[in-house]
């Protein structure tokens, strides 16, 4: 009879971690591709696409915006609370953004200073409020029933979702949308983008760097929100009490017990930190690039709440590789959708017998990603031995 017993290695394997994090991302893009090359699709035009994604001003957005979700995912995830509802933490954070903005102080007209900054200032206000209660409450069941948080937060998620599809196809339908399912458009005085033209000058380096400062100074209120929640983050984590027991959460919960914390206490404010953050980044979306919600709402942010989980654990729960993971996935993701839109591509899933299936392609790299770290994570911190009786 064999038997196989699996066991916690008393010493982490040399180098594991960073060996577990490349060879995830180098099996997700060969999986992607040798997928995509099955289907008739160029491995080499597949390569390409993804390398000059890395270099493209396009990421940027997507960069700022994961990163500060991976933030907001890693501090639950130090506690080993496993927060999978970014999703649904996210679109809660929009409800006020819109109710401020498109009903409460709706105007077509021109607005003070003051009443702009306020107007915007208490939406982000309310939509890190809105994040934290609905993280908070995922905090709430886990630790006064016990049930387990990742389907529990992964349910929110959907209810979440119809939750905001009723009240764009209800009380937050637009009255100068044409019949269009979605809400007004936020005017322009609550808009948080900045407006910036550049010259191009026909020199494809120059013009490069160009792309990237422009979209640097068109998000500029979006990084400097995410300088001020990494500086928090590290505050947070090597300067206050409860930082401290938020590791030790994650490590070691019964010494929280035996110096008198409340374990319960612990892990509601600690969802409510993480949903909050996902709170902001929601509201800064909403007010700075969506600008308005349309129905179906789970279409609208690319699936950003599900990116950041993989954001948290290439980034190995590290503070400062959090950005070198997130510009990774966003560099990955957009490679996916300039994949999606060329000509070629489009015919070849067309012939496969995939067609409209194009924005779909780009999880199968992400899912090889996080699947072959789980597997590989999984082995570096146990071994499996076979006995033979």
């Amino acid at each position: 009879m064999i038997r196989l017993i699996v066991l916690k290695r008393t010493k982490p394997l040399r180098y594991s971690r960073l060996t577990t994090v490349t060879i995830s991302l180098l099996a997700g893009i060969l999986l992607y591709t040798l997928i995509l090359g099955v289907i008739g699709i160029n491995p080499f035009l597949t390569l390409s696409i993804i390398s000059s994604s890395f270099v493209s001003s396009g990421v940027i957005k997507d960069f700022i915006v994961l990163t500060i979700l991976g933030y907001a995912l890693l501090i639950a995830f130090k506690g080993a609370l496993w927060n999978i509802g970014a999703e649904g933490q996210f679109y809660m954070g929009t409800i006020p953004v819109i109710y401020l903005t498109t009903i409460l102080f709706y105007t077509r007209e021109p607005v003070s200073i003051a009443q702009s900054i306020g107007v915007i200032m208490c939406s982000i206000l309310l939509a890190i409020i809105f994040g934290a209660l609905w993280g908070g409450l995922a905090g709430i069941i886990k630790a006064y029933t016990g049930v387990d948080e990742v389907p529990v937060t992964l349910i929110m998620n959907y209810i979440a979702y119809y939750l905001v599809n009723i009240l764009i196809l209800g009380p937050f339908q637009g009255k100068y949308v044409y019949g269009y399912k979605r809400t007004d458009l936020i005017p322009e005085p609550y808009q948080l983008s900045i407006k910036v033209q550049l010259t191009f000058t026909g020199n494809p380096v120059i013009d490069a760097a160009l792309s990237f400062i422009r979209e640097l100074m068109i998000y500029g209120w979006w990084l400097l929100a995410l300088l001020i929640v990494i500086m928090a983050v590290w505050w947070f984590f090597n300067k206050t009490s409860l930082g401290l027991k938020v590791k030790i959460l994650g490590s070691n919960p019964e010494y929280l017990v035996t110096t008198g914390s409340s374990v319960k206490k612990l892990t509601i404010i600690t969802f409510a930190i993480s949903g909050g953050l996902v709170g902001l980044m929601a509201g800064l979306y909403v007010l700075g690039y969506l600008l308005r919600l349309e129905y179906p709402i789970e279409g609208q942010t690319a699936g950003y709440g599900y990116l950041a989980i993989l954001v948290a654990w290439l980034s190995l729960l590290d503070i400062a590789l959090v950005p070198v993971s997130a510009y990774i996935i966003a560099s990955l993701t957009n490679a996916g959708l300039t994949q999606s839109a060329i000509p070629e591509v489009k015919q070849a899933l067309q012939q496969a017998g995939f067609a409209g299936a194009e924005m779909s392609f780009r999880w199968i790299m992400v899912g090889s990603i996080l699947l072959t770290y789980s597997v590989l994570r999984f082995l570096s911190d146990y071994e499996i031995r076979v006995i033979r009786r």
